[in-house]
């Protein structure tokens, strides 16, 4: 990401060709974030098997992108209905990955990527968002609390004895 303009970055749907660059992308963030947090990479999943789980999500249409105008992925988004028994579908969507190339961390993919999923929430005609974020994860836990996210206190078991905390938004229409 280096050189490279926000201006010239934008959002759009994954293309299938792109689910093995995702996941290669997706292990990188996660092997970043985790590891700074005191977790050992060699603990954490590698490409091959996240693939699927990409796949999947591009071909279900819940994958963007954020895309530089030479076409170079440098982050993504996945959304979709929320795998909590008790949020209601209905009203709620899930904010499931928000992933920016390690190396463009700070330089506001992020906050387009963000922008993209409270898109995606009023095009719905929602206002109301849900994720998860280990709690060890103090860059992406910053990121949410600027964009108004909030613990619910709903709280699961995560690595290391740290739990991942659940986060709630409301962005009026």
């Amino acid at each position: 990401m280096t050189g490279t303009s926000i201006a010239s970055i934008g959002i759009r749907p994954a293309r299938p060709e792109e689910a093995r660059a995702l996941a290669v992308l997706h292990t990188r963030t996660r092997t970043a974030y985790y590891t700074a947090g005191g977790l050992p990479a060699t603990e954490l999943d590698g490409a091959e098997r996240i693939l699927p789980y990409w796949e999947r999500a591009v071909a279900e249409g819940r994958a963007l992108v954020a895309a530089t105008s030479e076409g170079r992925v440098a982050g993504f988004l996945m959304t979709g209905p929320p795998k909590f028994d008790d949020v209601d579908a209905a009203s709620v969507r899930e904010l499931q990955q928000i992933g920016v190339e390690p190396g463009g961390w700070g330089r506001g993919v992020g906050g387009l990527l963000h922008e993209a999923f409270v898109r995606r929430l009023h095009a719905d005609g929602l206002t109301d968002g849900v994720l998860e974020c280990w709690e060890a994860n103090a860059r992406a836990q910053a990121f949410y609390a600027r964009h108004g996210w909030r613990p619910d206190g709903s709280r699961r078991p995560g690595p290391l004895g740290r739990d991942y905390v659940r986060l709630r938004v409301t962005v009026p229409l």
